[in-house]
């Protein structure tokens, strides 16, 4: 028979998770299903060749462009450089999931069905107020679930911004020139960029059609990447810590009177010692997805928002309407490699005060073997849940502030450069 808090992890796996179902649809879009029990993985093979055809086609473009304007000014090349290492992220980062596909479906799935609080036992105990824990275990995983939902939406909101002006900036361009400026009426590609083309006789192939939505397609290829990879990891880092939330409320009831009788606690702290046991199999297998691509994703950052920087100090001159784009590229860029650091924190943090709750319960009024189990543990939690960059430095607020200050550096040594 099922115990309560099984049948409430249920229940909860049921509720509609609006950041967690854009996520998969984002990943899957990519060729990547991370959530195999809810949609087949049939066509996920043909999506990928599809969507690495096209972005590579499309990388190609914008190489030819900074090939041909190489000679000209750095100015003039700049947008399509960092559209390339956008691109070039998003499909290093689609092989780097699909790698480690089993494992991140593995990580949604326990993560949406609450399979790491099933079966500890807890509620086989002889509790007096079974009911009063249980509401209160509810009440922090819902919450939690409200926090990841709007972390996720926000960012998603975020990274529709540029992607909305790269589509639509050709319509606009064509109607403002056709009926305002009526100077010419020619619809301009999305953005900087040299698609080849055969020209037979009067017919160009592919035609001009086909290039302008092929480059069209650019965007949307690295709002998926963007922001399914990275919010996947807001909402297993989110999840993690909602769960050491858990287990910091259960560790510091552990001596209550009220809701674990006496007789009761040695076999209660054996359950909460089961929990901490289980988060930290999930830790690690967060950590060993995202240890690589993180530095990756943290490398390529430093560098486009050094160029946006740099982008930002040219187009001062040029109008309000550049500069808006610009600062909205980069508040998305700042915004993901800052996801990455912030969320990395708040489990750092939280189980930094998990081993403040292990010390703080009234242990030393227990038994024996609970004391013991409590030294045990204070042993194991006084090293704090840390997620790595690659094995090099780990995220944090700090590292964070770290890569601002190293993007700023790089920005004023390629303009002294380019001024010189």
């Amino acid at each position: 028979m099922q115990d309560l808090l099984d049948q409430e992890l249920e229940r909860i796996d049921k509720l509609p998770k609006l950041g967690l179902q854009w996520v998969e649809y984002s990943a899957y879009a990519l060729g990547v299903n991370i959530a195999p029990r809810k949609r087949s993985s049939k066509y996920c093979r043909l999506t990928r060749v599809v969507v690495v055809i096209v972005n590579l086609s499309i990388i190609y473009s914008l190489v030819a462009f900074i090939m041909e304007n190489y000679h000209v000014s750095f100015e003039t090349y700049v947008e399509a450089v960092l559209l390339t290492f956008q691109l070039s992220v998003g499909v290093v980062k689609m092989f780097h999931f699909q790698s480690f596909v089993e494992s991140c479906s593995q990580l949604v799935y326990s993560t949406e069905s609450g399979e790491v609080l099933k079966s500890l036992g807890l509620f086989d105990l002889d509790l007096p107020k079974k009911q009063d824990l249980l509401k209160s275990l509810r009440l922090i995983l819902l919450n939690n679930w409200v926090i990841i939902d709007r972390q996720v939406m926000f960012f998603f909101k975020i990274v529709t911004m540029p992607v909305l002006y790269y589509t639509l900036r050709p319509y606009f361009q064509y109607i403002f020139d056709c009926y305002i400026v009526k100077d010419t009426c020619e619809m301009t590609l999305t953005y900087p960029a040299i698609v080849p083309y055969v020209q037979l006789g009067k017919y160009e192939f592919p035609s001009y059609v086909i290039r302008f939505f092929l480059l069209q397609s650019g965007p949307v290829w690295c709002f998926f990447a963007v922001f399914g990879f990275n919010s996947l990891f807001v909402v297993l880092t989110g999840y993690e810590s909602g769960l050491i939330k858990v287990l910091r409320f259960l560790v510091q009831n552990s001596t209550s009177d009220v809701l674990v009788p006496k007789e009761q606690r040695v076999k209660y702290l054996r359950c909460c010692v089961r929990l901490f046991s289980r988060i930290s199999s999930h830790h690690n297998q967060v950590e060993n997805v995202f240890k690589y691509i993180i530095l990756v994703q943290c490398s390529v950052s430093s560098i486009l928002i050094c160029m946006l920087l740099y982008k930002i100090s040219t187009v001062l001159e040029v109008g309000w309407v550049w500069m808006g784009m610009i600062m909205v590229y980069f508040v998305t860029i700042a915004l993901e490699i800052s996801l990455y650091n912030v969320s990395a924190q708040k489990v750092e943090t939280q189980s930094e005060l998990l081993f403040q709750d292990w010390y703080n319960c009234s242990w030393y009024n227990e038994s024996r073997e609970f004391k013991f189990m409590i030294k045990m543990m204070l042993l194991f939690t006084r090293k704090t849940f840390v997620l790595s960059v690659g094995g090099f430095t780990n995220l944090s607020h700090k590292f964070l502030v770290q890569v601002f200050r190293l993007s700023a550096n790089f920005f004023l040594l390629l303009r002294n450069m380019n001024n010189k």
